[in-house]
């Protein structure tokens, strides 16, 4: 366990990143993206899943971690040519703050609109992401309407968890909610259970405010939000994977993301001026263990 908490500059690969260090584990963000790289627990475990084949060069978005999906998630609303998942996740972010105290290590990131992001989307706006470590992992994603329009925004914090075996992982926290299921060709429902996960599986589930629980092998990882009304279960199978260059054939099973969201039918639009923000917190205990054999495809 580490004894003092610290927020300073470092390097992974060719990238810059921040790293946060508590008592309580260590979280580092990459400006590219101002994507969560790393998050270890009190025990020293990874809790966030790393492609070990995604391109640290800034090239390309970093493939894993806590990605931040804006101002669009999935598929652009009317050009699929520009890209699933927005521009956030591709470009620098300004690092504005670095602070630590006793108990916890912040770090302070921002994106402004400039001609990069006014060619794919028209409008001023101001990003900031707010990454605080303590006992736990804390984002906050806030977006401000700069301009004089309303405009509408989907976006996901979309996390990678890595677990032990994806398939038979079990989410609770999500049973009786509406979902849209793109695995099944964008099929709607409603989710009758816990989640049991037999990758793979792409679901969107709608109007879920409230906690989410990964019980995975003996142990826990909570996710809780605010400011998001959308949480999506994404796992892409044994097939699926192969369509992604930046992941391994055999890495699937170890991966699984649970995303805190706006999308789809819980898109929000902002008004001149308005700020909205969108936060998770994620959590480490002791598990008890997978209590029902119900599969995710039982909506």
């Amino acid at each position: 366990m580490r004894d003092l908490t610290s927020a300073r500059l470092a390097r992974l690969g060719d990238l810059e990143t921040v790293e946060l260090s508590t008592p309580h584990g260590r979280a580092t963000i990459a400006r590219l993206g101002a994507t969560v790289v790393e998050y270890r627990d009190a025990s020293d475990t990874d809790v966030l899943w790393l492609s070990p084949t995604s391109r640290l060069d800034g090239s390309r978005p970093i493939r894993g971690g806590i990605p931040v999906c804006w101002p669009w998630f999935g598929a652009h609303p009317s050009d699929p040519d520009r890209g699933a998942h927005g521009f956030a996740r591709h470009l620098p972010w300004q690092i504005e703050r670095m602070d630590n105290d006793e108990r916890q290590a912040i770090a302070v990131f921002s994106l402004t609109d400039d001609d990069t992001t006014r060619a794919q989307w028209p409008h001023p706006f101001r990003l900031t992401l707010t990454v605080r470590l303590d006992e736990r992992l804390h984002l906050e994603l806030a977006a401000e309407n700069r301009g004089d329009a309303e405009w509408q925004v989907s976006e996901a914090l979309h996390s990678y968890f890595r677990v032990r075996d994806a398939r038979g992982v079990h989410i609770d926290g999500l049973a009786g909610l509406r979902y849209w299921d793109k695995q099944q060709g964008g099929v709607r429902g409603r989710q009758s259970s816990d989640v049991i996960v037999q990758p793979p599986i792409d679901r969107v589930f709608f109007d879920h405010r409230g906690e989410a629980v990964i019980h995975d092998a003996g142990r826990r990882l909570r996710i809780a939000k605010d400011g998001s009304a959308t949480t999506v279960v994404w796992n892409p199978g044994p097939e699926g994977v192969r369509g992604f260059d930046d992941i391994p054939d055999d890495a699937w099973s170890t991966m699984l993301c649970v995303e805190t969201a706006n999308a789809l039918d819980n898109a929000y639009r902002l008004g001149p001026g308005e700020r909205h923000v969108l936060s998770a917190t994620i959590a480490t205990d002791v598990g008890t263990g997978i209590a029902t054999e119900k599969a995710v495809t039982d909506g």
